[in-house]
């Protein structure tokens, strides 16, 4: 394991929610991209949790470890999973994550969920 998987791990953990493994941040955004796309893809209603998508088949191209996870969090509403991984991101891959927006490489949806956590890539703090 990665030093940025060991934080990101027990950042999730600390919010009480499981975390599937991954090496860096890419690769953590490269996971919530396609769960996020499959809760749009699936109507993105607040409600929807994460064993739907599951059931559904509707998170497709990540490994088995990934989706074991998940099913972990089967009864999470999909936002609120995201919303508690962004925010572990933005805390313990800050720089990271700003090297990658600098680069148009962070999903929109991540900028906006830091965004309305009084977080600015660009490199200030909003709170």
């Amino acid at each position: 394991m990665s030093a940025f998987s060991d934080r990101w791990t027990q950042c999730m953990q600390g919010s009480g929610f499981p975390v599937p493994t991954v090496e860096d941040a890419n690769e953590a955004l490269e996971v919530l991209h396609k769960v996020h796309d499959a809760w749009e893809n699936s109507g993105g209603e607040a409600e929807l949790t994460i064993g739907a998508l599951l059931a559904a088949g509707a998170v497709v191209g990540v490994d088995e470890g990934v989706l074991a996870t998940l099913g972990e969090v089967a009864t999470v509403a999909v936002g609120v999973y995201i919303s508690a991984c962004v925010a572990c991101l933005g805390s313990v891959a800050f720089d990271d994550l700003k090297g990658l927006f600098a680069s148009n490489a962070v999903p929109d949806f991540v900028v906006a969920q830091l965004n309305s956590q009084g977080v600015d890539l660009g490199g200030t703090v909003n709170a």
